[in-house]
């Protein structure tokens, strides 16, 4: 240390042992108190005079990042935007997971925004995920697992049979589709 460190320890702890002493003699604080306080303040000024010099902070080196290309950035994002704070799933999955379910019903055959088709839908997905799709309610993790499983129990498009845009295979249809970009 320097001689002026010492001479501010030395400050430090004759100004506050002066301070715990006086604070004992008036029973503010008990004897060993005191003692604690002066050892403490002690300790903090020889620390603050130990560090005083600042030393330049060494930058961590900079990463290349190289975007490769794929899906990779955008299945990363949406497995980090499935959950909200509150545990539930967030909306931009729900409507991911509707337009697929609109989809694959379009494969079969099936228009899901027809409201006459509303018995074809519940008998292919089920009544109970028809509603929980249509609701407005954020769902949990187990009930877009249900989802799913309702969806990916449709299968792909019978064969020989057209969907309503034409194709037969869900495969050939465009994947750039309104329901797509939510």
């Amino acid at each position: 240390m320097t001689r002026l460190n010492v001479r501010r320890v030395v400050t430090v702890t004759v100004l506050t042992g002066l301070a715990a002493a006086g604070l004992a003699w008036w029973n503010v604080l008990g004897p060993w108190h005191a003692a604690a306080a002066t050892a403490l303040a002690c300790a903090l000024t020889v620390v603050w005079s130990a560090t005083e010099r600042q030393v330049a902070d060494p930058e961590w080196p900079r990463v290349a990042f190289e975007a490769r290309p794929g899906g990779r950035h955008d299945v990363s994002d949406l497995g980090w935007a499935a959950f909200g704070r509150d545990g539930r799933v967030t909306d931009r999955v729900v409507r991911r997971v509707r337009a697929l379910a609109v989809d694959r019903l379009r494969a079969h055959g099936v228009d899901a925004s027809d409201p006459d088709a509303r018995a074809d839908v519940e008998r292919l997905l089920g009544a109970r995920v028809v509603r929980q799709l249509a609701s407005g309610v954020p769902p949990r993790g187990r009930t877009v697992q249900e989802w799913l499983d309702a969806i990916e129990r449709l299968g792909p498009a019978p064969a020989g049979e057209t969907a309503p845009d034409g194709t037969t295979d869900p495969a050939d249809r465009p994947i750039d589709t309104e329901e797509h970009r939510a």
